[in-house]
């Protein structure tokens, strides 16, 4: 019987779907826009799903491009496993969720991201988990919070957005002395700067839509997973209980954000070197300027996380600074409003400087009688310092300073 002539109907569908083969492999991995993938045969089903055959069922639970961006993440963080996300804060929020439930205690940073600190204030009550709120670099009230249904200590490498550097060793080693897990933010610093689980640290967060990515174009988040050991044992089984989780829950990255995020970071250490030099000069001259009254940033010497910054950080102290100028509120206005090239943006880690107004974005859920103690108080500016020439930089802060 002669082969049937398809119709064009049916050959728009079919034709060109399978990648031709070759020996050589492109230099860029491809986006693998595929939500599902096929079989050849039946009980190839269960040779996938059983582990005997290498392949991938449904991109929400794996897909080619997302394993290779978890690859890298784990190299970077010298982890043992990672998980990729839709956003940073899926990322927190099924890390958290799968080790801790009803009945559980964790100790937090009282300085967070808002979204982060709204989560363990508002969410995790609900679900039996109390949660209680400290100075994370005053290590002896720290040590006197922890409770024996402690399961999570939880910090920011460098603080969102007053620049705290948290001491991690010693809260890695508070933290398994209480049969706890430590779990860090590392957004801030990127691994560039600091990799948490070297120093201890039993989980790595990041934002992946800031530093790692460093464009402003994708939104993603990611951690890694410090190795399992027997000296550590809630570290056991972790980072199976957190892709399980991820994999019910479903917080997927896109194939798409995961290629633009594994693109980002092909560039980061050259980045993140330079946005550390640009805010440190940046910090140096507002710290001069009369009209400013107070600079956040752990590479000045005036800082009083100057010295640990220097003990956790390595090659450089960061691209996030945050100041106050005279005035208050009105001050602030006056100034992001009299910028001409750097422009107010509700995010931060992209190649160009841009500030953002922490009371009025990242942390507007929090009461100004709750957050103005920790020093985020309504006259406060942050700024992501970017990759310009720092003249240019340096320049237009200047001018907009002479209309506060």
């Amino acid at each position: 019987m002669k082969d049937r002539r398809k119709s064009v109907a049916t050959i728009s569908v079919h034709a060109g779907s399978r990648p031709p083969e070759s020996v050589t492999r492109p230099k860029v991995p491809p986006i693998y826009a595929t939500s599902v993938f096929s079989f050849d045969y039946l009980d190839q089903i269960d040779e996938v799903y059983g582990g005997s055959a290498r392949g991938y069922v449904y991109s929400r639970m794996s897909n080619p491009g997302i394993d290779l961006l978890e690859e890298a993440v784990a190299q970077l963080e010298d982890g043992g496993d990672a998980v990729a996300f839709a956003s940073g804060m899926a990322a927190i929020t099924t890390a958290v969720l799968a080790s801790v439930s009803d009945g559980d205690h964790v100790l937090s940073a009282r300085t967070l991201y808002g979204g982060t600190y709204t989560f363990f204030q508002d969410d995790l009550p609900k679900r039996g988990v109390s949660v209680t709120f400290v100075d994370i670099n005053d290590l002896p009230s720290a040590r006197e919070a922890l409770r024996p249904e402690t399961k999570v200590v939880y910090c920011e490498t460098i603080s969102n957005p007053t620049m705290e550097v948290a001491d991690l060793p010693a809260l890695a080693e508070m933290a398994h002395e209480a049969g706890a897990l430590l779990m860090v933010d590392n957004t801030f610093a990127s691994p560039v700067l600091c990799r948490p689980l070297t120093l201890g640290a039993d989980v790595v967060i990041h934002s992946g839509t800031k530093y790692l990515n460093g464009h402003s174009d994708g939104l993603s988040g990611v951690l890694a997973v410090a190795r399992e050991s027997d000296d550590v044992p809630p570290r056991q089984g972790l980072a199976k209980r957190i892709r399980s989780m991820a994999e019910a829950y479903g917080p997927t990255p896109s194939p798409f954000d995961a290629w633009l995020l594994l693109r980002g970071i092909r560039t980061l250490s050259l980045r993140v070197q330079r946005h550390s030099e640009n805010a440190l000069k940046l910090a140096r001259f507002l710290e001069s300027h009369p009209k400013v009254t107070t600079v956040h940033y752990p590479g000045l010497e005036s800082s009083t996380h100057h010295e640990v910054a220097k003990r956790v950080l390595s090659g450089g102290f960061g691209g996030m600074l945050s100041f106050e100028v005279t005035g208050g509120l009105e001050g602030a206005r006056r100034f992001i409003d009299s910028l001409e090239m750097v422009e107010l943006v509700p995010s931060l880690a992209g190649v160009s400087t841009t500030v953002s107004h922490p009371g009025k974005t990242s942390h507007r859920s929090i009461p100004l009688e709750e957050r103005s103690p920790y020093g985020i108080g309504d006259g406060l500016i942050r700024v992501s310092t970017g990759i310009e020439d720092y003249a240019d930089i340096e320049a237009d802060f200047a001018q907009a300073l002479e209309n506060v």
